[in-house]
């Protein structure tokens, strides 16, 4: 379709495999999630669909409600609209959207740079993508990519879809994406951005390379999207201990493809029965031995001293496994030594390179080895590499976040409550703590952020209903109280009411509805319904309601807005209490941002990339001057930004000013172009603080989306 969110080079944990991306099974499943489950999930990711409802066949729905109704009746996966949300939106990560993001929510009927108006609206847009895979299934035939058979993409890469799901995928976006490793160079999401909207968050292969798991007395390495059974528990056990392996049920292991069987342990000599070569197994490669006296180096370890004793093995066995670097009678330490020198350092000499190795490090994958006592100036003579990283398959702990190691990338937990469900309890109780420098020498990956799928549809409510007269509340406070607001800025308000009836409020049956004083609806952004925080509300005890408001940019003064109790008794709404509340709304300067092309990732060796930003003048009665109307960029501590790229900023602190105009007025939109700079900045992740001020008015800042700081992420690698 339509929209594409750029998408940077990022390190990867998982293998994107562009002729298989999801299931036929996947795609059709349309009890995947429950409506609550996916609220809740909308909850957690403060995404906008969780405050927006739109009326359907003259009702009031939310947007998970209509994500699920539309499941349902397409036989659709709700995981997989959610996904196009996010894919063709970013409807999920978004906090705010605009109204043409969301009346194009998932791309349908956009192309060439014009839209259908027949599929305008959130709802429309959800059903038109969930009806077109129905489409796509039953008339398979008619369209260009088909299963089996080889079509180039539009980004010019030849695929050949192994279900019907992926080839439905490419007939909605004919386009891979980015993906470096295929030859496929763009600025385009496309499916590749799928992939990794879906394994962030849907997946069923919630297990990454390099985690061991079990089931059923038997042990497997997750590798490349499959599994790999170890041919015995004594051959698992030689390099992971017993504790390492997560337990998992038969319908987590199936979801996996069997992969080769590991047959072998780590640093392992055999004898490929075919040619007489000799290898050492090395992690996943197989190292060839050239000579009787290369194979010498390898005594110490025990493995082997004479040809005779060792294995050998078929090549089927030997396929999984690439080819190393040669050992030769001149390599040093091919299996790597330990050595600590005089300062305490310990380092791996390895091949010939010596490598720095954290003592949490050694811990974690080399204590059965002690380090040999050296100096500084005797390991001066080899040169130096990486240092040595974690085990892959390692929980860690480090700046009061939660990490999983895979193919030596760090992948951070973005919801705890996923070791209970996923990883289980005891991972997060024994995580290793580390310092954050040793969590930098890992790249950062992809989020661990898996929706909780087990959230159920809470049953009927059994409470008593009848009759108004067992619902009775009062209000209890607002915080902060006595708001002054100024145009466009959003601020969260908690309002508290307390039960003083004699029934116990479910926060699925009693909400909080805002209304200007007299009308339906809320100028402030809040015309959904808004839950209360805890589970339940008993007689004397309070409710809270949170939930943002933001200030309307074509009124100001004193504004009242009447906040309304509500009950369901047998499906009608019904009032419990109500307050007004008066909101003190002053002139003000704002501003929304429609567009912009800010990567979420870039590599430190980039040259300057060019941006562009669209913001448009969502003031009341303030035009802009633009030429000191100043686009300012800082670091989060209000240094210079890291970015800050001085052949093309206007200053330090200022990247552009708007260039399309001599004036932007009210609704008008103002074009920023500047580059930002990535090159030589530290690894991690980092902000572009940015703000927008009028020059010309001794430097009055805009509420940029309701706020004077519009904070943007990118990961540098």
């Amino acid at each position: 379709m339509a929209f594409f969110v750029l998408l940077g080079p990022v390190a990867q944990a998982r293998t994107f495999n562009p002729h298989n991306i999801i299931t036929d099974q996947e795609l059709i499943d349309k009890n995947t999630l429950s409506q609550t489950a996916i609220q809740k999930f909308l909850e957690r990711e403060n995404s906008v669909l969780s405050r927006f409802s739109q009326i359907v066949n003259g009702e009031v729905l939310k947007a998970s409600a209509i994500i699920w109704q539309i499941s349902q009746k397409h036989n659709i996966n709700p995981k997989f609209l959610l996904t196009t949300l996010e894919k063709e939106q970013a409807l999920i990560s978004r906090s705010q959207a605009t109204e043409k993001a969301l009346d194009w929510a998932t791309g349908y009927g956009c192309y060439g740079g014009g839209c259908n108006e027949k599929y305008r609206g959130f709802y429309n847009q959800v059903e038109a993508s969930a009806e077109t895979q129905e489409i796509y299934n039953q008339k398979a035939g008619q369209f260009n990519f088909k299963v089996g058979a080889t079509t180039h993409t539009f980004d010019g890469y030849p695929v050949t879809p192994q279900n019907q799901a992926t080839a439905n995928l490419y007939i909605y976006t004919p386009y891979v994406g980015n993906s470096p490793e295929l030859g496929v160079n763009n600025n385009y999401g496309g499916n590749r951005l799928f992939w990794r909207i879906w394994h962030r968050y849907f997946s069923n292969q919630k297990f990454l390379d390099g985690q061991v798991i079990t089931f059923n007395g038997e042990y497997y390495l997750i590798a490349q999207n499959t599994k790999r059974k170890f041919a015995s528990r004594e051959l698992f056990l030689k390099d992971y201990d017993e504790n390492e392996a997560i337990t998992v049920s038969s319908g987590d292991l199936a979801t996996y493809p069997s992969g080769q069987p590991i047959n072998f342990a780590n640093n392992t000599v055999i004898k490929a029965a075919e040619t007489g070569q000799i290898f050492l197994i090395d992690e996943n490669q197989r190292r060839l031995v050239t000579d009787s006296s290369a194979l010498a180096l390898l005594a110490d370890f025990h493995l082997a001293i004479a040809e005779a004793e060792i294995p050998a093995v078929s090549e089927s066995q030997l396929t999984t496994y690439t080819f190393g670097a040669t050992i030769t009678p001149s390599s040093i330490y091919p299996q790597g030594k330990l050595f600590r020198d005089e300062t305490g350092q310990i380092w791996q000499v390895k091949d010939g390179l010596k490598h720095s190795v954290d003592g949490v490090v050694w811990q974690n994958r080399l204590a059965d080895k002690t380090p040999e006592l050296t100096t500084s100036s005797g390991l001066n003579q080899y040169p130096t590499g990486a240092p040595l990283k974690l085990k892959d398959g390692t929980f860690v702990l480090a700046n009061g976040g939660y990490y999983l190691i895979s193919n030596g990338e760090r992948m951070k937990i973005q919801d705890e409550s996923i070791f209970n469900r996923v990883f289980g309890l005891s991972k997060k109780d024994n995580a290793l703590p580390v310092s954050a420098a040793l969590l930098e020498v890992h790249a950062a990956g992809e989020m661990i952020d898996y929706i909780d799928d087990t959230i159920q549809d809470s049953a009927p409510s059994t409470a008593q209903t009848g009759t108004s007269g067992s619902y009775s509340a009062s209000f209890d406070s607002m915080t902060p109280d006595g708001l002054i607001m100024v145009n466009g800025q959003t601020q969260s308000v908690t309002v508290n009411f307390k039960n003083t009836g004699s029934t116990i409020w479910e926060n699925n049956n009693v909400w909080l509805e805002l209304s200007d004083q007299g009308k339906t609806s809320s100028s402030f952004g809040v015309d959904e319904k808004n839950n209360f925080s805890q589970s339940t509300a008993s007689s004397s005890q309070i409710a809270s309601f949170t939930f943002n408001l933001t200030a309307p940019t074509d009124q100001s003064g004193l504004l009242t807005q009447e906040f309304n109790l509500y009950y369901d008794k047998s499906g009608t709404k019904t009032k419990i209490a109500s307050v007004g509340k008066f909101i003190i709304v002053k002139a003000g300067l704002s501003a929304q941002i429609l567009e912009h092309n800010i990567p979420v990732a870039v590599r430190n060796t980039w040259r300057p990339l060019a941006i562009t930003m669209k913001i448009q003048n969502t003031s009341a009665d303030t035009a802009w001057l633009a030429r000191k109307t100043a686009l300012e960029i800082y670091n989060l501590d209000g240094s210079t930004s890291y970015f800050y790229d001085p052949n093309d900023w206007v200053r330090k602190e200022v990247a552009a000013v708007a260039i399309n105009k001599t004036y932007v007025k009210p609704g008008e939109v103002g074009e920023f172009k500047f580059t930002i700079d990535p090159r030589n900045i530290k690894k991690g992740t980092h902000y572009l603080n940015i703000q927008l001020k009028l020059l010309d008015q001794d430097g009055k800042q805009v509420y940029l989306d309701g706020r004077l700081e519009w904070h943007r992420e990118i990961r540098v690698d």
